[in-house]
């Protein structure tokens, strides 16, 4: 019922370690009220403030901050942590960007949001820098593994609790839960297929099911608050695959009647579904952050992972898909020798959509090492799934301003 729960620790307490006893009550009290309702909970993680450009000069005491850190985390039974890094201003952040890289392989439980969009518009140097960041990081390993923990965030939220777009605003302590929603979708849509329901019929039970569910769960939020003082931020409810065979968001477009997954119609059932979180998100009054959308996570996703093989996905079809849902475009494997300026560019263009359509996106990005298109991933982690390299056509793109970033005109 809820596969995280976020919680973001201001950096006055990383500094002072003033955190963990709060902390670990928090964790005591969640566990039990969680196993006294028989709500299954996956992980439980840690965000931080992001780093801007005020702490350029402090980077050389980032590696003792994060490994302490990283020992409060591992005493608290967090899995991860995440680090944010603000690249949404200017062009003075080479040495937080040097730092990041060299502290993401010394801290495995680490994830990095490398902010590259804002609302306002996007630094299009920064695009540049991630893309080449992305693929130095493909480097360090055999099979691209290590960027399944760093991700372009774009026009998201403070406190949204999925990685690695998450971020820690503000002087207290907060928490957020990542909701698992897909179960109901996927029990309605089996009677679509079976042509039980009709798609209104889905649509409005799997929103009356949500509502119920977001209502116990945003209460369940208040209450933590009230026990233990730490503000409850809100909750995601979007719809996220697994990849156990079972939790898949392309069978529930295949039931739906979008089969196979990455046909045609695919686009008109996102929206649909995206329009039900929207829905039940404002009907049930609960406090909502993140994305709140359809994830198409192509290496979390069985079903996805299938549709990629058949190359019946692309970046432009997934950029498309966006535009109507809440995600971006997550954990797509690419060819080891891509360009850093054609991935810059695929930033870029999820980055117009993000700040056009006033919507949180993301891009994660696995360049493949020595593997080219159509060749299979080589992953043996309870997170992923393996699938074909995608196919990034080659360019020539040069985008020249004055000070690296462009600004929308309002």
């Amino acid at each position: 019922m809820i596969r995280a729960i976020t919680l973001g620790v201001p950096a006055h307490m990383v500094d002072t370690g003033s955190a963990e006893p709060q902390l670990q009550r928090f964790r005591a009290l969640a566990e039990r009220q969680l196993a006294a309702r028989n709500w299954p909970l996956r992980t439980l993680r840690l965000t931080l403030p992001p780093l801007r450009e005020e702490h350029e000069e402090e980077m050389f005491a980032l590696p003792a901050r994060l490994a302490s850190f990283s020992e409060m985390a591992q005493r608290l039974g967090s899995r991860w942590f995440c680090l944010p890094v603000d690249l949404t201003q200017g062009e003075n952040y080479q040495r937080r960007l040097d730092a990041a890289f060299a502290t993401l392989f010394k801290q495995p439980r680490m994830f990095l949001n490398l902010m590259v969009a804002d609302a306002q518009g996007i630094n299009i140097r920064a695009s540049h820098d991630v893309a080449r960041f992305m693929l130095n990081v493909a480097q360090r390993s055999n099979n691209g593994f290590d960027n399944f923990r760093v991700g372009a965030s774009l026009c998201c939220p403070a406190n949204a609790p999925f990685f690695p777009f998450s971020r820690h605003e503000g002087d207290t302590l907060k928490f957020s839960f990542a909701l698992e929603t897909t179960d109901i979708a996927l029990e309605l849509s089996e009677l679509v297929r079976q042509k039980k329901r009709s798609l209104g019929e889905f649509s409005d039970e799997f929103i009356a099911r949500l509502i119920t569910r977001l209502g116990e769960i945003n209460a369940f939020g208040l209450e933590l608050q009230a026990a233990t003082g730490i503000d409850y931020a809100g909750l995601d409810a979007s719809l996220a695959p697994f990849p156990d065979g079972n939790i898949s968001v392309g069978r529930l477009l295949e039931n739906l009647g979008a089969r196979p997954c990455g046909s045609q119609g695919s686009l008109f059932i996102t929206s649909i579904l995206t329009n039900a979180i929207k829905t039940a998100v404002a009907r049930s009054g609960a406090l909502a952050v993140g994305f709140n959308g359809v994830m198409f996570s192509v290496l979390e996703d069985d079903v996805l992972a299938s549709a990629n093989n058949r190359r019946a996905l692309s970046v432009d079809t997934l950029n498309a898909w966006s535009t109507v849902c809440g995600c971006g475009l997550d954990m797509l494997p690419v060819p080891g020798s891509t360009l850093s300026e054609d991935i810059a560019a695929i930033i870029l263009d999820t980055a117009a959509l993000a700040v056009r359509l006033t919507k949180p996106l993301g891009v994660r990005l696995l360049p493949i090492p020595g593997k080219e298109v159509n060749e299979l991933t080589q992953f043996n982690f309870d997170f992923l799934c393996n699938s074909r390299v995608m196919q990034i056509d080659k360019s020539d793109v040069s985008f020249p301003t004055e000070n690296g970033r462009w600004n929308y005109r309002y």
